[in-house]
Formats: C-alpha cells, structure tokens, sequence
C-alpha cells in the first residue's frame, strides 16, 4: 500500500480513474453544478417574500406572491432535473469504466505468473472482480455528482450565510465548525484511510478463509465438525469482529455528536437574535434575516454531512483501487511475441534451481538438470515434498526458474509464446477443473474450434463416450464444478478427452490414476496408454507400480535428483529408490488381521 498519501493526492488518483470517460463525465459535473446553484434559488425566493411581506410594502401584492413562487418551484425542478441528467451521464460514465476495468484486469492477471495468482488467494482476486470494482462504479454513478454538489454546496452556503446577515451566519459557521470537529473524532487515530487499510486487510483475510472454507466444507462435514470449527476461518472472522466493532462504537459515539449539532444548527441562531433585539436593530430587517436562517438551518444539516460520506466514499474507493494495483502493476510474465519454430519436444531442465519465497532462502528445486527425449516416458517419484510438482509447474510456467533454463526443441520457454508453449503441451491432473457447461463444452475447453466428430472421437479414445450418451442430455447435460451425474473416475475420463481433442505433442502426468476404483483406474490407463504413444511424457508419480515401464525415472528428495535410470537399473543401486519399493510392496501386501475371538485388529 502506498503510504504517505494526503487526501488531496487521494482525490486526484480517484479522479483521474472516474474521468476516464472525460466527454460523459465532464457533461455531468456541468449539470450536477448546475442542480447545485439551482437548489439554492428558493432560499433566495421566499427571503425576498419573507423580507416584502414584513415590510408591509406594496411589493408583496397577490400577483408579486404567484411570481415569486412560481421562480421557487421553477428553481426547485431544475435543481432536480439537472441532477437527474448528471446521474444518467455518470451512470453510463461508470457502466463502461466498470467493463473496462473488468476486461483490464482480467487481461492483466492472464498475463501474471499463475504462482502470483495462486499466492494472492482466490478471495483477493474474487473480490476486486466482484465487489471492488462494483464500488468504483458505485461512486462514479452516484458519488461523483454528489461529490461536485458536495464542494459547490458549501461554497454558495457559507457566501449566502456571511452576506445576508455576517452575525447570523457566522454563529450557524461556529455550529457546523463545532459539529465537524467530533465528525473527524469519529475516524479514529489514523485517520479515514488508515481504518480503510484495516478494514479491507481483515475483509480481504475473511474472503479468502471463507472461500477455502467453502471448498473444504464436504470434508468439515465428514468429520462431523462445524463452519465454526474451522479454526482459520473463525480466526477470521474473529479478526474482522475485533476490527470493526471497536470502530464503530467509537463512530457512533462521536457521530451522535454531529448529527446532533447538525440537525439543531439553528439553535446557534438564538444567541446572535438575542444580541440583535438587545442592540436594538430594526425589527423587521432583523426577523426576515431570522426567518431565513431558520429556513436555511435544515438544508445545511441535509447538505454539509453528504462532504463526510462521499470522502469516507472517496477512501473506500482508492482501497480498492490500490488493491488492483497490486495485480495492474506486478511485473507481468515475460512473454515472447513471435513465434518459435521447434524442431523436435524434447525438454531438458538445465541448472534449474527455483524458490516459492521472494528472498529464495528455501529451494523447492536446486541445481536439477535432467532431459527427456522427444517420444519417451520419465517419470518422477520422491517422497513428498521432494519438489515432483514444482517441476511440472516450472515446464506450465505457473513459475518463471530463479536460475537455469527450461527448454522445449532447444528453445528457452521463456522464449516461446505462452499460447504457443500451451499448445504443445497438455496437462492431465489427479483433480481436474470442471466448468459450469456442458460435457460437450468441457470438452473442447482442449480446442474451441473442435467440431462434434472430433468431441465424439476424443470421448471414445478417453473411454467416455458411453456413459455421456447415457446422461440425461447426453453431450449437452449440464455440469457443476463438483461434475453433476460423474464420479470422480467419469470426471477424469471427461478431462482426458480435453487431452485427446488438444492433442499436444508434450503430456505432463501429475498421478492421473490416483484415488480410483479398479475399474476406472483400468479405463483410465487403457485411455493413458493410447494419449500418451509416440508422445513426450513427464509423469509425476505417487504409485510406483505406474512407473515400472517408464524410459527413465528420476528419484527427488529435498529438491534434487537423488538417482536416475531405469525400474530395474535403480533396484539394482539399492538405494532410495528401493527402499521406496521395498515401502510401496509392503503397502500392497498390506491386511487386517483379527484374531479369533479377540478385538484387537493386527497389520502384517
């Protein structure tokens, strides 16, 4: 966050981003001045009627009266059509602005390394896509005329307070002056934009526990434990209660203060009457000035508070605005424009060394060099958090290497286009995303421009063609991200055929069997088999018995490659490598025992 910032600087950033449609914003600042100076020709109006009529004189005859009032509702309706235009023009002003912003920060965030995203959290991103950008529109359409009639209105209401009457006007100055004084006190020590700060810090903390909350709420329920269990989310929650609870207790303290003063603002009138009858001042000068202070009061207690909520309006917006910043100015990944000819997918790692920490103190990978010839399979296996899933990240660039180069037919990735880079590549997860679409659409999510024979033959090569046809709607049946209709086993099939209809010439495996049944863990790796012939395949594995066959398999622990060859070639060493196979045949072997007549449970 920037720090060190005035309000005046605050309002310029927010300005500059409001007027960004400069033809629609300008026009409607025109008209919201307008309805300002307009609002005021009543006041004016009925002091001249009130003024004539104690006076006696013959100004005040029926005629003069139906004129006067005709000029205070011909004022009035124009105060509020004027403002009614400037709202319609900062309403189409801010609708476009919001699509813009939309669609730049979508673009900008395409463009970032999905390890920033992914370290951000969802709940930030979510929020600044959703209610973010809602309130930029939200002042632009409303705050933003109200902002121009919240300077004109005091300027015009402090000249018409010190010009009709100096002594009126600057005992009702002395009420607003005292009544802003516990507006300030109600921001607290550091002001508007430090409780801001705060509170979208604990906001932000909040959405991001409550989405991850959400996610895990299938297995929160499962162990028969509560939302409020769940201790991050509480904490949470907590937090944010321990923010803005003690904030708006000590707002409300010192706001009663201002509303009060501020509805009772012709109260300050009294003393000045009081020395204007003692002084002796011609009576009927001193009541119409009166009146009109005492009919003025009320319309300063409407218009001088909209100041305070359009600048806290002002703060909330240049929060937002600061937050995405944090994503509009994070150092894009760097991309190459033109295309890379690649004569052959063979992909090297090259001294790469790369760190999930900005100072790089812990390296998830260190020094790894490894190559994986164009056509063969190399599987990776290691114990967990051995650094196997970092290296698929670095191949997807999720992450850019802290050192080394990553290769595809001898190009640096960094060189090739990531959309050309992408379509070289696929990538089959353990859990992979499904959209709120049709199977069909989830389908061509591999290629957009598929036709349906090319879906149909993609599903049969992933072995799921026949329970498609099956579904309700069959290709056109609607699924939810948890997969409506699907297993977990049918879901991946249906991710599978994304690989097929893509069809990239590298296939990066991260354990795409785990967590299924026999049956389809069986249909799976016949679809495997077919996706992956004559391919580059890098596998991350989990089950050994899935690597028997690879060309090579390299053994991670603690980000480096412990050993590297064949299934049998690394049996052999006796090594890690074996010592994981020796744990993994025990697994297999692995049974419940009860003995005969007793309750202990036994595992050989």
């Amino acid at each position: 966050m920037a720090m060190g910032l005035s309000r005046l600087d605050i309002i310029k950033r927010v300005l500059r981003i409001s007027f960004s449609k400069p033809l629609l914003m300008f026009s409607s600042v025109f008209l919201a001045a307008a309805s300002s100076l307009a609002y005021f020709i009543p006041y004016i109006v009925i002091y001249d009627l009130v003024k004539a009529l104690l006076s006696g004189s013959g100004s005040a005859s029926n005629a003069a009266i139906l004129r006067m009032g005709l000029m205070a509702f011909a004022g009035s309706a124009l105060s509020v059509l004027t403002y009614f235009g400037a709202l319609i023009l900062s309403h189409i002003s801010a609708f476009d602005t919001s699509r813009d912003f939309r669609l730049s920060f979508a673009d900008a965030i395409s463009h970032l390394p999905l390890g920033f995203l992914i370290s951000s959290g969802t709940g930030k991103e979510f929020g600044i896509m959703g209610s973010g950008i809602e309130q930029i529109q939200s002042f632009i359409a409303h705050k933003l005329p109200d902002l121009v009639i919240s300077v004109l209105y005091p300027v015009v209401l402090i000249v018409l307070m010190l010009t009709v009457n100096l002594k009126y006007g600057l005992s009702m100055l002395a009420g607003i002056l005292i009544a802003y004084f516990f507006h300030y006190r109600s921001m607290g020590a550091g002001g508007a934009k430090h409780m801001m700060e705060l509170y979208y810090d604990a906001l932000e903390e909040m959405e991001n526990a409550a989405v991850e909350c959400v996610r895990g709420i299938t297995l929160l329920k499962t162990f028969g434990r509560s939302v409020c269990a769940y201790m991050t989310f509480n904490k949470a929650v907590s937090d944010y209660t321990g923010m803005v609870i003690p904030y708006t207790r000590n707002w409300e303290k010192h706001m009663c203060w201002f509303v009060t003063l501020m509805s009772n603002a012709y109260l300050f009138l009294i003393p000045a009457a009081l020395y204007a009858i003692d002084r002796g001042i011609d009576p009927t000068e001193n009541a119409s000035d009166l009146v009109f202070y005492l009919i003025l009061a009320p319309s300063a207690a409407s218009i001088i508070p909209k100041i305070g909520r359009v600048m806290e309006e002002i703060m909330r917006v240049y929060e937002n605005i600061e937050r995405m910043d944090e994503f509009l100015l994070a150092p894009p990944m760097r991309e190459s424009s033109a295309p890379e000819r690649l004569d052959s997918h063979e992909l090297r790692f090259s001294d790469v060394s790369f760190s999930y920490e900005e100072n790089g103190t812990s390296k998830a990978i260190s020094d790894i060099s490894f190559a994986v010839p164009e056509g063969t399979v190399t599987a990776i296996v290691g114990p967990s958090g051995s650094g196997k899933s970092t290296i698929s990240s670095l191949i997807a660039r999720f992450w850019d290497v802290d050192h080394g180069t990553v290769t595809v037919g001898g190009k640096d990735i960094r060189d090739i286009p990531y959309d050309q880079l992408m379509s070289s590549i696929s990538f089959v997860l353990q859990n992979e995303y499904i959209f709120t679409q049709s199977v069909r659409d989830n389908i061509k999510a591999g290629r957009q421009d598929a036709s349906d024979v090319d879906v149909i033959r993609a599903a049969r090569d992933a072995n799921c063609h026949s329970f498609i046809t099956s579904l309700p709607d069959g290709y056109e049946t609607i699924l939810k991200e948890s997969g409506v209709f699907l297993s977990s086993g049918q879901l991946q099939r249906v991710a599978l055929a994304r690989a097929f209809l893509k069809d990239a010439p590298v296939i990066v495996l991260d354990e795409a069997t785990a967590s299924q049944d026999a049956e389809n863990e069986a249909l799976i790796r016949d679809a495997l088999d077919r996706l992956t012939r004559n391919k580059t395949v890098i596998m991350i594995a989990h089950r050994l018995s899935s690597v028997i066959n690879a060309d090579q398999i390299l053994v991670m622990d603690h980000g480096q490659i412990r050993e590297q060859g064949t299934h049998e070639e690394l049996l052999k060493k006796e090594g890690l490598y074996a010592d994981m196979w020796k744990s993994y045949g025990r697994v297999l072997d692995w049974h419940i025992n009860r003995k005969e007549g007793g309750s202990d449970d036994q595992t050989t």
